[in-house]
């Protein structure tokens, strides 16, 4: 009985850690509010930061117009240390209330 609980726990701890979401620490470098062309003729104003990861500046958006619109979030201002983890063309990074949120990788640059 012992050898299964301990078999069982060394499988969980396993899933764990390879379920686990490893976290980069990244630089926000700025903020800009940039035209998007969205379909053709038709371009619209996004909301876009730079976030360095590295040697490799990350620029990213929420997608959507609403509600976040055009006013950047309080915890990505410039200058700051924040916490990220990327995933294929997404970028997650935790919100003010925790909460991961999602954007868009729209360009990345290697320095």
């Amino acid at each position: 009985m012992k050898r299964r609980v301990s078999l069982l726990f060394a499988v969980l701890m396993c899933a764990a850690a390879v379920f686990a979401q490893s976290y980069q620490q990244g630089k926000i470098l700025k903020w800009a509010i940039e035209p998007r062309e969205h379909i053709e003729g038709t371009t619209y104003n996004q909301l876009v930061y730079y976030i360095q990861v590295g040697n490799t500046v990350y620029k990213v958006t929420r997608k959507g117009l609403a509600p976040h619109g055009l006013k950047p979030d309080a915890n990505l201002s410039s200058g700051k240390v924040v916490q990220c983890r990327i995933n294929k063309d997404q970028m997650f990074i935790p919100g003010e209330k925790g909460k991961e949120v999602k954007y868009a990788i729209i360009g990345e640059e290697s320095q």
